[in-house]
């Protein structure tokens, strides 16, 4: 079934002029923002930026480009090839990329990374999604018990940094956590900047607190939300999400199905199914509804105990983690061992929550 790569044979030749940007052209921003552009792309907000084109060029000629096309949780092997497509396309090949910030602060527990893409038209700014990073995965699950996380405040910083230097109609898009900064920033934005924006893309990413769904900045630009998960929505289904969303098909199974990859694309916009599947609602009914029993300092402790353990493999990426595995499994397991009898007990009964929470759903769905 065709892809993201198809949809650039199919529309490549199209400039935005000829057919308008729509949500696979967000969603091609996306995954090319997972690729690493520092030193190539200026973090300075007033400059005009480098054309795609020019970019790619760029990229390839870069002494580390092995390391910068392969970086990155989420990034398939196929995104450099997707990056070079799109950069020799007319459809995407004069955009200009500025604006790039990517940070990583252990200390805040921060992975945050944006970039804006500009026609003469309208400018696109994209936030990365959770990458290969432990700590960037660490800033998710704090989304569990934390109001505001820092790369949801960059976000907003980011959003008004743009709407002051570039004064242009502006769409938000992200991928996974991506997709969370996506929608926040403009919920959190002024009525001003608001105006200016024409489109969010969120694409698989987490959801919010049901709270902030009743706040008047999260109405002010809920009909410019555009929401796509796959059929098996794992972390987009985490917290709570809006109820107006569009199920795409995929071609992975589990949560591989998060890769953009997977989803399957028409000339003018994703393959549709009918609605997320059974399984998908049992695990984010399990893990909401484990999430809303726990009190706020229990939630914390679980995260927190769970990420200690994991520094304490030594890894700082889950690449790394992965790769030396049974000496990560035998630190992790030493580190568990000497936690106090107070929180290895406290974290013993999470779980058993969880567990509790799961068969409860299952029977209840079958």
């Amino acid at each position: 079934m065709a892809n993201m790569t198809d949809y650039l044979f199919w529309r490549g030749d199209l400039t935005f002029e000829n057919v308008p940007f729509n949500e696979i052209d967000a969603l091609i921003l996306c995954q090319i923002t997972y690729l690493h552009f520092d030193g190539l792309v200026s973090p300075d907000f007033c400059d005009e930026g480098i054309s795609l084109k020019e970019l790619k060029a760029k990229f390839l000629s870069s002494d580390d480009f092995e390391k910068r096309k392969n970086a990155g949780a989420m990034i398939n092997k196929q995104s450099a090839d997707l990056f070079e497509r799109a950069a020799e396309s007319k459809r995407f090949g004069n955009l200009k990329a500025s604006a790039f910030i990517n940070k990583i602060d252990s200390e805040k527990e921060e992975q945050f990374a944006a970039i804006t893409y500009a026609s003469a038209t309208f400018s696109c700014i994209v936030f990365r999604g959770t990458d290969d990073t432990i700590v960037g995965w660490k800033e998710d699950f704090n989304l569990g018990y934390l109001e505001t996380v820092p790369a949801q405040s960059d976000a907003l910083n980011y959003l008004k940094n743009i709407a002051k230097n570039k004064k242009l109609p502006i769409k938000i898009a992200g991928h996974s956590k991506g997709g969370n900064l996506a929608i926040y920033s403009a919920a959190m934005a002024s009525k001003e900047i608001q105006e200016q924006i024409q489109a969010i893309y969120n694409n698989d990413g987490p959801g919010f607190s049901k709270n902030f769904f009743q706040t008047g900045g999260y109405k002010a630009i809920q009909r410019k939300i555009h929401s796509y998960f796959p059929r098996l929505s794992i972390i987009g289904m985490i917290f709570e999400h809006d109820a107006t969303y569009t199920t795409v098909e995929s071609d992975q199974k589990g949560l591989y199905q998060h890769d953009p990859f997977s989803w399957h694309t028409l000339p003018l916009g994703f393959v549709e199914e009918e609605d997320t599947s059974k399984e998908s609602k049992i695990i984010a009914t399990t893990v909401n509804n484990w999430i809303n029993e726990l009190e706020i300092e229990q939630r914390e402790l679980f995260i927190e105990t769970i990420f200690t353990v994991l520094k304490d493999s030594k890894a700082t990426t889950n690449t790394e983690l992965t790769q030396n595995i049974f000496t990560s499994v035998k630190n992790m397991i030493k580190s568990f061992v000497h936690l106090d009898s107070k929180t290895k007990d406290a974290v013993s009964k999470t779980i058993q929550l969880l567990l509790k929470e799961a068969g409860r759903n299952i029977r209840g769905k079958q």
